[in-house]
């Protein structure tokens, strides 16, 4: 049956914004970009176009492309993929909008009281891509990450299972995307940036990307210490884990965490998903690690082995 084709708005075309605006429009998706400043200026010329790591191909995504959002522009689905030291200045032009649904694929440690204040409850779908990849010349270099992995994962802030999550969630997987719905996207989230503000730092602590981290044998065991640490806290907070998979962080031992580490860091994927999005997004990293240990002091807790990682 051919899938129900809706008005879709990506915010956001960093190469997040751009896979999934290229991917949801080749599925056939009415989509529409709104970019800003070079990569505004690159769409307008080029076109938005995506090669899969997986393909030679280079594809064009039939999309519009837009550089200002107003309050009577009506869609479907607002896509805000953004990184987090963007979107304060963003919020207040999206609650002027009137659309009714806002997907926000943006990374949080400290819920959505910030994204509920501005557009209200009822409007705000969090979620979390299943992507990565690089922008080279003006094409999107891309991976999606399997569903074994981390898909593309989503789900209503009470955790609730509503026609608009079924809805959104048959879109994503008719373009292709891994999906996944989650019954508590709070803990999700706080999951992830439990794995993520390590992996990032252990690069920056490394001073290099992901093969000269492989090599470095304190840089890896630090960032170890600093992933048993932050998962210890979550579950012993009792804010909990989930995926119950990242549990391994936990319970595998740290000699072996030191050899299957360097193994995964020593790989294209390691720098498609990891290497690319922790050296182009810095910023983000150091406001998210900052909110994961106030966190953390807020219940108690002192996050040593991350502060190191992070103070080298």
């Amino acid at each position: 049956m051919k899938m129900k084709q809706h008005k879709i708005l990506i915010f956001g075309a960093g190469v997040i914004g751009s896979i999934y605006a290229g991917k949801l429009a080749l599925s056939g998706q009415n989509v529409t970009i709104l970019a800003r400043n070079r990569r505004l200026n690159e769409l307008r010329e080029k076109g938005l176009l995506l090669k899969s790591f997986k393909q030679n191909d280079i594809i064009q995504a039939k999309v519009s492309i837009i550089s200002e959002l107003k309050k009577d522009d009506i869609y479907d689905y607002i896509f805000v993929i953004l990184r987090k030291d963007h979107l304060k200045e963003v919020l207040p032009i999206l609650s002027q909008n009137i659309s009714k649904n806002f997907v926000f694929m943006v990374n949080t440690p400290s819920g959505y009281s910030d994204w509920v204040d501005a557009l209200g409850e009822a409007r705000v779908i969090p979620a979390f891509p299943g992507a990565g990849g690089k922008i080279e010349e003006g094409v999107i270099h891309y991976s999606l990450t399997s569903r074994l992995i981390q898909p593309t994962t989503l789900g209503e802030i009470k955790g609730i299972r509503t026609l608009r999550i079924n809805e959104l969630s048959s879109v994503l997987k008719n373009a292709g995307f891994p999906i996944e719905i989650s019954n508590n996207m709070d803990v999700w989230q706080k999951s992830h940036v439990a794995m993520v503000c390590p992996l990032a730092y252990g690069i920056y602590y490394d001073g290099g990307n992901n093969y000269t981290f492989a090599k470095n044998k304190k840089a890896v065991k630090q960032m170890n210490l600093a992933l048993k640490e932050t998962f210890n806290f979550l579950k012993h907070s009792g804010l909990g884990i989930t995926p119950p998979k990242l549990n391994m962080f936990r319970f595998l031992p740290l000699p072996i965490l030191n050899i299957i580490i360097p193994a995964v860091f020593n790989t294209n994927w390691a720098e498609t998903v990891i290497s690319n999005h922790a050296l182009a997004g810095r910023d983000e990293m150091e406001i998210l690690t900052s909110d994961f240990i106030r966190l953390a002091e807020s219940k108690g807790y002192d996050l040593i082995e991350l502060k190191k990682l992070n103070r080298k």
